[in-house]
């Protein structure tokens, strides 16, 4: 039998570990809103039909310091997910979603003009991503992590965001009146 002194003790300790753990990180959350994108994102049967994998790159310095990388290996859609640092712009087109990290900002314009009708989901957290010609674009409001649609630049690309997908997010840019 525990003694009851011990008992409490060890309560008040485990009690404690629960209280310590830490609510996700920024971009432990950016990095789970990247996995859902790909499940709700359509692409053209060709551009996944031979593909294993499903391929999230990031291009530039990776800020989600391991956090990305701890769901490779994960299944969306019956794809195995695989992540992948980019070391240039002339690999994206082995990904289907391409993270464009901060440190690229200077040179934005002209890789979404490069990546532009090639069939991927660009995101980035860069401030009014979206509404520059990207697909995605996470939006940190309130503390809270949100997102951008830029519908236009999904048709571009031959995406498709699903309904639910475009009914969680902030805003919805080039949506074409039904």
């Amino acid at each position: 039998m525990v003694p009851v002194a011990l008992l409490v003790v060890l309560l008040s300790l485990a009690s404690g570990a629960l209280r310590a753990a830490p609510p996700p990180g920024e971009y432990q959350i950016k990095a789970a809103y990247l996995l859902n994108f790909a499940r709700y994102v359509e692409w053209p049967a060709a551009r996944l039909a031979a593909a294993q994998a499903l391929r999230v790159c990031v291009l530039g310095r990776d800020p989600f310091g391991g956090a990305l990388s701890a769901l490779d290996g994960r299944q969306i859609n019956g794809r195995e997910v695989r992540i992948r640092q980019l070391e240039g712009i002339d690999l994206a087109g082995e990904c289907h979603v391409v993270f464009i990290a901060d440190s690229e900002e200077r040179r934005l314009g002209s890789m979404l003009r490069s990546l532009a009708s090639r069939g991927l989901l660009l995101v980035s957290d860069l401030d009014g991503f979206a509404e520059a010609g990207g697909s995605i674009g996470l939006v940190t409001e309130d503390g809270r992590v949100r997102f951008d649609i830029n519908q236009a630049s999904l048709q571009r690309d031959g995406l498709r965001a699903s309904a639910q997908l475009l009914r969680l997010a902030r805003s919805v840019h080039g949506a074409r009146a039904p």
